[in-house]
Order: C-alpha cells, then structure tokens, then sequence
C-alpha cells in the first residue's frame, strides 16, 4: 500500500475518533473492535487501516467516497508519539514562597519554608531552558527600581543553582538580611557593578571578598517572559 494513503487514513481515522469523542465510539459504528483501532492508531503503527475498513468508515461517517485517502483538510491533523504527548502534557508545579525581592528599599526575609501555593510550568518548557525544578522557586517583586524590565507585582522564577555572577544578568541579592532583584556587571578584582533598570535608581558596587552580608541567592530566569 502507499505509504502517503496509510498515512492519510490514519490521520482522517483520528479526525473521526476525536470528533466522536473516543475510539470505543468509532469502533460501534463500523463494527469493529476497540482494541483493533488502539492497534491502528498505535504509534508504533502496529495495523493499518485496510480497503475494506477504509470505504466502511466513509459509509458509516457519511463521507464522500475516497475521503479517507484525500490529504486531511486544513488544519491538517500531525499525529504526535505518546512521549511527545507525554512531555506536553506534564507539568512541574514550583513552590511559591512568601518571599519579596525589593526592587526599592528592601524587603525583610520571612520564614522561607512557608510556602505559599505553586505555578505550574511544563516539563518541556524547562527542559529547554535547561532548568532543573528542584532548584527552582517562585518570588514577588516589589518596587519600581527594576521598572520597565520587572514591574511591581510581577512573580520572579529563581534559579537557586546559579550563585555566580553572569554579567548583564538579574539575580536576587541578599543584603543585611532584604533581599534585592537588581542586575549584576562583572567588574575586575571581584567587583561587582549592581544595577537598576530604573534610572531613577544609582547603581552602587561591592567587592564580594572585602563585603559582608552580601549573597548571590540565585539568578531571575523569568518574570512573566524570558530574561
């Protein structure tokens, strides 16, 4: 058989089967058996659907002779592996504790067990962002300083793994106990230029061999969009 028709019965089977709502459905009314269709539809493409099979469905689905070898109409119907639809389908839910990072004056630092609901991201979408979730964690922003990259209000998705400074990237900062989303310049002998977006804001350095109080609690690798 053409493997250009297979392919097209089997995505116009599966136009059918999600019109119907299941494959039990389909397979009543053209009197085959559900677990035959599970074969057909398998994405190991264990059978296919057959001459036979192919002029009953249109019979029964009331479709003009031949619509099950016709391209699918737009959209066309991608039939996707069980582990593409696996990885779309997961979600990985991230803590969110009640922790602020000021973007003005300081935020003090509760008790950061204490978490306070999740978000949820998919698997897929961390995986490519190369983001381990047991790393990961969720914070409010407040303030302005960081304006109009991060805005008040805005949720902060942390990389705890990443305590080094990159240049022109934003972290959240611990500084005598507040804790700050700002963005870090790398500077020779250890300087580090920090910075707010908001100009309003003057930016300020510290030398992390001669500061005290100063750490690098993990990089902001979204707000509402990728940074």
């Amino acid at each position: 058989m053409d493997p250009t028709i297979i392919t097209h019965r089997r995505q116009k089977l599966a136009q059918i089967i999600q019109q119907e709502g299941s494959q039990s459905a389909v397979a009543r009314k053209i009197d085959t058996d559900p677990s035959y269709l599970s074969q057909i539809m398998s994405p190991k493409g264990r059978r296919n659907v057959g001459e036979v099979l192919a002029r009953r469905i249109e019979e029964r689905f009331n479709k003009e002779p031949g619509w099950m070898d016709a391209p699918p109409e737009p959209p066309p119907y991608r039939e996707a592996s069980q582990d593409m639809l696996d990885a779309f389908s997961e979600f990985i839910l991230i803590p969110r504790y009640q922790v602020t990072a000021s973007m003005g004056p300081g935020e003090s630092q509760p008790d950061e067990d204490q978490i306070n609901g999740h978000l949820a991201f998919k698997n897929i979408w961390l995986q490519k962002r190369r983001l381990n979730p047991r790393y990961l964690t969720i914070i409010d922003a407040v303030g302005d300083s960081m304006h109009p990259t991060i805005s008040n209000g805005d949720v902060l998705l942390v990389d705890l793994r990443q305590k080094e400074p990159v240049d022109n990237r934003i972290f959240v900062l611990r500084m005598e106990n507040q804790l700050y989303a700002k963005r870090l310049h790398t500077r020779p002998n250890h300087a580090i230029h920090i910075q707010s977006d908001n100009p309003l804001s003057p930016p300020f350095e510290v030398n992390r061999e001669d500061s005290e109080g100063v750490d690098i609690i993990g990089r902001v690798v979204w707000a509402g969009r990728d940074l």
